[in-house]
């Protein structure tokens, strides 16, 4: 356990540096990921009709990590994401313009006028939906078509008529991009950017999430694919087993007992329920100190013996990662001590 106190380690001896064992490994997006029997099948629905695939569910349940299992699955390359904003609008997720750059440009330098290329390669940075397009269509040898999944995170965010917009551009597999059109190059190759309608093979996959804090345009949800996630404890058990590079020494009869004690601290978290992800790291934590639920169910707050005591510290430490209000840390952390958490 000494290990774990970095700060009194480094205080006792200068040299000392943290040790990579002690220290979580980075958890890529969509690494691991056991979406549920219902999840796959919405998913295949989707892929199927040529579809988006609109995903609501708690906070924390795996809405966005869906496009990123789908990518690796299929062997594609990186999700394209976009967080939608209260202001955004669908221009957004098709291009940037660097106008000030532009402007700079043409009137500072006093650059002779530019071609339409010559302002694509300079100042339009295509984005998520956008790029997507431009890779379903190829430019040349050197850049193949290609398919890519598109996330756009909590489109429930957006202004009322983005939903619709977007859901024409993928339909249509095209959109304009004006800053393009210049008197010295006339032809729409450049700023009509129009994907391969014919061949579904490159059409990118389109996974929208929402968090229900608004009700979306019904237009927009008649065109799409729906799918509500619920978490079960069965399912929960499932991931933890399931992440065998962070948590390799992970028993079933040990993955039970902390999803049952985890269900336990979520209904007393009641302020910002813990959602999976931070089960995963709470497990990872506790594991890595050689804690077992039991260790919480037996709390000893009486406990004379200082090494007990350190260990009661160390094990209330843990609270954090699951509980993150005020109110909530300290019902959850009170249920510990008193061993209340015991009648949940």
């Amino acid at each position: 356990m000494e290990n774990y106190n970095f700060y009194k380690n480094k205080k006792q001896d200068p040299k000392f540096e943290i040790n990579p064992k002690m220290q979580l490994q980075k958890i890529e997006p969509g690494e691991d990921y056991f979406p549920s029997k219902e999840l796959i099948q919405a998913v295949n629905v989707a892929l199927m009709l040529q579809k988006p695939l609109l995903i609501t569910g708690a906070p924390g349940t795996g809405k966005s990590e869906l496009a990123h299992h789908i990518a690796k699955i299929f062997g594609w390359e990186p999700v394209l994401d976009f967080s939608t904003r209260t202001d955004s609008v669908a221009t957004d997720l098709l291009y940037r313009y660097d106008s000030l750059a532009h402007f700079h440009k043409v009137n500072i330098e006093k650059s002779c006028e530019l071609s339409a290329k010559e302002i694509e390669d300079s100042f339009i940075k295509y984005q998520a939906l956008g790029q997507a397009i431009c890779d379903s269509i190829g430019y040349n040898k050197e850049k193949m078509a290609k398919r890519r999944v598109v996330l756009i995170d909590e489109i429930d965010k957006a202004p009322r008529d983005l939903p619709n917009d977007i859901l024409t551009v993928i339909e249509q597999m095209k959109f304009e991009v004006p800053e393009l059109k210049t008197a010295k190059d006339t032809s729409p190759t450049f700023y009509l950017k129009e994907g391969k309608k014919k061949d579904n093979a490159f059409k990118p996959v389109v996974i929208l999430t929402s968090n229900s804090e608004k009700t979306l345009p019904e237009a927009f949800l008649r065109r799409c694919v729906f799918f509500h996630i619920v978490i079960t404890d069965e399912h929960l058990i499932e991931i933890l087993l399931g992440k065998t590079r962070i948590l390799s020494d992970l028993k079933p009869d040990q993955a039970t007992g902390f999803v049952k004690l985890f269900t336990k601290i979520a209904e007393l978290a009641k302020v910002k329920e813990p959602a999976t992800h931070e089960l995963i790291l709470w497990v990872w934590w506790m594991q890595k100190h050689g804690f077992t639920p039991e260790d919480i169910y037996n709390f000893d707050k009486e406990a004379k013996d200082q090494k007990i005591k350190s260990r009661n510290e160390i094990l209330l430490s843990a609270v954090s990662i699951l509980a993150k209000e005020t109110e909530d840390w300290k019902k959850v952390t009170e249920a510990i001590k008193e061993r209340a958490i015991l009648n949940k």
